[in-house]
């Protein structure tokens, strides 16, 4: 099982995603938890320019964030599919469009480079206003600025066909014990 956790910065998905993988493990399941940007050399360049020591245009941007995807896929996502591990991740296709998008990048072509991946069996949405973002973020990444959350939450909202949306304004525990009920596990 492949589950996905998106939303905009602050809304919970290191929390859920580190919850959901243990409460998975203690019933018995071999989990991979883990993140895009990955901790690959493709990764760790993202993370330079999300922190600000790196810059590239918006369409590099998405490209490399793909490339990065790619290289998560073929190096850890499938080979842990394949032993039949269930892999949580924090973030995923959604981020690249919705974040990437909100820097103009056309949507239809953030969707087409990102055709080759395989599609996640759930993803949650972490819902969160841009408000409740900024109080539970630190503001170190070029992104943790409000008018470019309500973009970027605007996209996200807008794509909710593509996963289940979780109010993630109340407590953890709460917003857990949602993303369990919808597992149906």
């Amino acid at each position: 099982m492949f589950i996905v956790l998106e939303g905009i910065d602050g809304c919970g998905k290191s929390t859920q995603a580190k919850l959901l993988a243990d409460w998975l493990q203690a019933h018995g399941r071999d989990v991979l938890l883990t993140a895009e940007p990955t901790t690959g050399r493709i990764g760790r360049f993202l993370r330079e320019i999300l922190s600000g020591k790196a810059e590239v245009d918006p369409k590099t941007l998405a490209l490399l964030f793909t490339a990065d995807r790619a290289e998560h896929l073929a190096r850890e996502i499938e080979p842990a599919l394949a032993r039949g591990m269930t892999v949580v991740s924090e973030r995923y296709i959604l981020s690249t469009i919705c974040y990437q998008a909100a820097q103009d990048v056309s949507e239809k072509w953030l969707c087409a480079i990102n055709e080759f991946a395989r599609k996640p069996d759930y993803t949650f949405l972490l819902d969160v206003t841009p408000g409740e973002s900024m109080k539970r973020k630190a503001g170190t990444e070029i992104f943790e600025e409000k008018e470019f959350l309500k973009k970027v939450r605007a996209n996200y909202l807008r794509m909710k066909k593509d996963a289940i949306v979780i109010d993630g304004r109340r407590r953890p525990e709460e917003t857990f014990h949602d993303i369990i009920g919808r597992l149906g596990l």
